[in-house]
């Protein structure tokens, strides 16, 4: 890919704020290596996102000059890629444990409908028992089956979304902009 095309890729965010309260909840009265960011915040860059979702990005933070101090700017940056990353590998985590849950669910399934095929073979019980036996684990064994395919294979779109949204999101640029 050459320099056009990688530069035609980025996508410029900009936001606007009056101060690091506007990064950081206005409820945490911790220092700023320590605050949690603020949902408004987040969910700004998401809804930003959503709009120009194609390529990587730079992330403009448009300040009073009054801010304007570089330890300020390493941490802010450094808080968004650690939050960023910290949620993309959380998303990343639960959707291994879907899968997993469903690589469970599919064992179980097949469990299931062995051992009904077993017992009916080997005749292992009387007719009767059988016919019981068989009304709780067939439906046990299918749904078991295709519902663990389901978690294996089809991925929540809600999920999908955010790991999306959070990668581009810890890889992004920050870059900061001051006006009086």
């Amino acid at each position: 890919m050459d320099i056009e095309e990688h530069i035609k890729d980025i996508q410029e965010i900009s936001i606007a704020i009056d101060s690091w309260d506007d990064v950081f909840s206005d409820f945490d009265p911790s220092p700023l290596e320590h605050r949690i960011l603020s949902e408004d915040f987040i969910s700004e860059l998401k809804k930003r996102h959503r709009e120009t979702k194609r390529g990587n990005f730079i992330i403009t933070i448009y300040a009073p000059i009054s801010l304007k101090d570089e330890v300020s700017e390493r941490l802010v940056n450094k808080r968004l890629k650690q939050y960023f990353k910290f949620t993309q590998l959380s998303i990343q985590k639960e959707i291994n444990e879907s899968r997993g849950k469903g690589v469970i669910f599919v064992i179980c399934g097949i469990f299931f409908l062995a051992l009904l095929t077993f017992v009916a073979y080997f005749k292992m019980i009387d007719t009767l028992a059988l016919e019981l036996v068989s009304i709780l684990l067939m439906p046990l064994g299918w749904f078991g089956i295709w519902e663990g395919f389901s978690h294996i294979i089809e991925t929540p779109p809600f999920l999908k979304q955010d790991l999306e949204v959070f990668e581009k999101m810890s890889k992004a640029i920050f870059k900061f902009k001051y006006a009086s």
